[in-house]
């Protein structure tokens, strides 16, 4: 068995919901609805997805329709081919951005780990997906904390 199991990834999902909630009722956060959708993806691992806020009629003032869900897929796979957030990508190298790709904010990578998010700003998709990342390391350490505690030295 690995340390991050599909549990993990679900707990740090329920762990950083009620703040990616409060980001989205927050003014100025989001451009239009206020609801995110998410991808996860870490090796060895079937991907998760996700939904934080309240899914709501779509509004034509917000333009055309989007897929938040094919959008943040894409955003992870971007991350994780580039092997870093899409916001780093698309300033700093955006020479390996491929067809399909898009300029958004709101994909985060580290080790192993990537997470895609969409549906507010780019900017708070990607603190999303960043705290997703940074709360499943934080599980992985404390497993591996309470398996040194047990003497259970190997995997």
């Amino acid at each position: 068995m690995a340390i991050i199991t599909e549990g993990m990834i679900l707990k740090a999902i329920a762990f950083i919901k009620p703040t990616a909630q409060t980001m989205l009722r927050t003014q100025g956060l989001t451009w239009g609805p206020k609801y995110v959708e998410g991808n996860i993806r870490i090796n060895g691992l079937p991907a998760s997805k996700f939904r934080f806020g309240t899914m709501v009629k779509w509004n034509p003032k917000w333009g055309e329709i989007k897929n938040f869900a094919k959008i943040a897929q894409r955003k992870r796979a971007e991350a994780e081919r580039g092997r870093t957030n899409t916001s780093a990508i698309v300033a700093a190298r955006p020479w390996i951005l491929r067809k399909g790709d898009y300029l958004y904010s709101g994909g985060a990578y580290r080790d192993g780990i990537a997470v895609g998010v969409s549906g507010a700003f780019g900017w708070v998709d990607e603190a999303i997906a960043i705290m997703l990342i940074d709360v499943i390391v934080m599980l992985a350490h404390l497993e591996v904390d309470g398996r040194i505690t047990a003497k259970q030295m190997q995997l």
